[in-house]
């Protein structure tokens, strides 16, 4: 069986939200992404990144926008494939699930943001469309939502247990030495 890596909106804006003091969960998420990414790189696994953009030209997703851009620490390299999503998910709106077909993948490790939007509509197209989906629940990062008061500990632990039920295998950066090699 053949695995990658799939790095969910790690752009700017993500950055811009932490700076602006919205608190998220887990603290350790960023650092453990950048773990994860370190290993697969390391193995020459495949890494894929996926990032949101829209045509809003005032839209902080929208190509022009200082908070588009990847974040340093998760630009993609030469060899690694990059899919432009404008949808929630990164399977509606992209080829991602013909492009893993077409390179024998059939199980996706994902990191990234936001745990209870794209992270969340991806896995569960992914899943519902054939391919082992397993999240590492602690290099997913969740955001408090200050207008519902909820908080971003609460939103990540319903999200991924929504996740595990049906739709994912579920493990931790720290449980998971293997995920990569």
């Amino acid at each position: 069986m053949s695995k990658a890596l799939l790095i969910i909106d790690m752009q700017k804006f993500v950055e811009e939200r932490i700076n602006q003091g919205i608190n998220y969960y887990p603290l350790n998420a960023i650092s453990n992404m950048e773990l994860v990414l370190q290993r697969f790189r390391a193995n020459n696994d495949v890494v894929l990144h996926v990032r949101h953009r829209t045509e809003q030209p005032d839209s902080s997703l929208h190509p022009s926008s200082p908070l588009y851009p990847a974040i340093d620490a998760f630009r993609e390299r030469a060899n690694e494939p990059v899919f432009f999503k404008n949808t929630s998910s990164a399977f509606a709106s992209t080829h991602l699930k013909a492009w893993l077909d077409s390179h024998f993948i059939s199980e996706v490790f994902v990191i990234g943001a936001v745990a209870g939007f794209c992270v969340h509509s991806t896995v569960r197209e992914g899943s519902d469309l054939g391919v082992k989906m397993t999240v590492l629940k602690d290099a997913v990062l969740s955001f408090d939502i200050p207008a519902l008061k909820k908080e971003a500990r609460n939103i990540h632990a319903v999200t991924l247990a929504l996740l595990e039920t049906d739709f994912a295998t579920v493990r931790s950066v720290r449980n998971s030495e293997n995920i990569s090699g």
